[in-house]
């Protein structure tokens, strides 16, 4: 939930928006009218139950992105032409921030990636496990790519996985329903935030 994901004026925003402007136009008033709010509600939760709260961060530790796994590289090259930026910027830039509406607080952790998948990389399993953590829940964008990618390597590391469905978005409707539907369920669970409480229940 970084600003160049969730903010239209970013070159991610205005390089999508040429390559698919209807379901780029969805995505960021779903990001911005339901998903931000419906994580920040969930986090509040989180926070008041004392459960950990992580924000991950991608983008480039290089300054010229020569880091970044080949599909994101050719993101920056070919989308990047037509925002006229790369759309993937180092992890050093302020607009790779978590956005204030969700401003991480003192004891949330943040880990930053430069994969779609949380855990390559990074200690982020050996941080769960040695705070005694194995249920994780998943939010975020874009659900075909991060947050997909999430549920699938947590999932492989032995972590029960529930991805929240109104509180994660991609760009267009039907790329959202098809994740949530054939992708996100081989490897975790999916609710709605309203649902979230009986999966935990399990």
């Amino acid at each position: 939930m970084q600003e160049y994901f969730c903010r239209d004026d970013s070159a991610f925003a205005r390089g999508f928006a040429a390559l698919l402007p209807d379901e780029s136009k969805w995505y960021h008033e779903q990001v911005r009218i339901q998903v931000i709010p419906t994580i920040a509600l969930l986090i509040k939760r989180a926070r008041a139950a004392g459960a950990l709260v992580v924000f991950t961060e991608f983008g480039s530790r290089e300054a010229d992105g020569s880091d970044l796994p080949v599909w994101a590289r050719r993101h920056n090259e070919v989308v990047g032409a037509i925002a006229g930026s790369r759309v993937y910027p180092p992890l050093s830039e302020p607009e790779s921030r978590v956005v204030g509406e969700l401003e991480p607080l003192e004891g949330d952790l943040v880990v930053q990636k430069n994969t779609s998948g949380p855990l390559a990389g990074t200690d982020l399993a050996e941080k769960l496990r040695e705070r005694g953590v194995a249920r994780v829940i998943a939010t975020g964008v874009t659900t075909n790519v991060c947050v997909l990618g999430m549920a699938r390597e947590l999932a492989d590391s032995d972590f029960d996985v529930c991805v929240v469905s109104d509180a994660c978005s991609t760009f267009g409707e039907g790329r959202q329903k098809a994740t949530l539907e054939a992708g996100v369920p081989v490897f975790a669970s999916v609710v709605s935030s309203d649902e979230l409480e009986d999966w935990l229940l399990l």
